[in-house]
């Protein structure tokens, strides 16, 4: 099973800033998912043992407005074989 947490953009302008803010917690930038439809492409990822400290770090420093992103949970069961065995789990804003 994989999992992640997931924060898309409407704006690469918005995903740039938020990667440059979540250094300290280890994330990723990537392409979205494709079962993610909407955004401006640009995700940024955080490992599950990184989710606290990188919400603490947007929460308190972001100066995003809740609809410039969204905030996503990921569980990937690859044993699945008659589906794609993804779960997106769209989560609350964080400010």
């Amino acid at each position: 099973m994989e999992e992640y947490y997931l924060f898309t953009f409407e704006s690469t302008h918005a995903a740039i800033a938020t990667e440059k803010l979540l250094e300290p917690a280890e994330c990723v930038v990537m392409p979205v998912p494709r079962f993610i439809s909407a955004s401006c492409g640009i995700s940024v990822r955080i490992k599950p043992e990184m989710q606290e400290t990188a919400e603490k770090i947007f929460s308190e420093s972001s100066k995003l407005r809740p609809d410039e992103y969204s905030y996503y949970h990921i569980t990937i069961d690859k044993s699945v074989t008659d589906g794609n065995g993804v779960t997106c789990d769209k989560l609350p804003a964080l400010n």
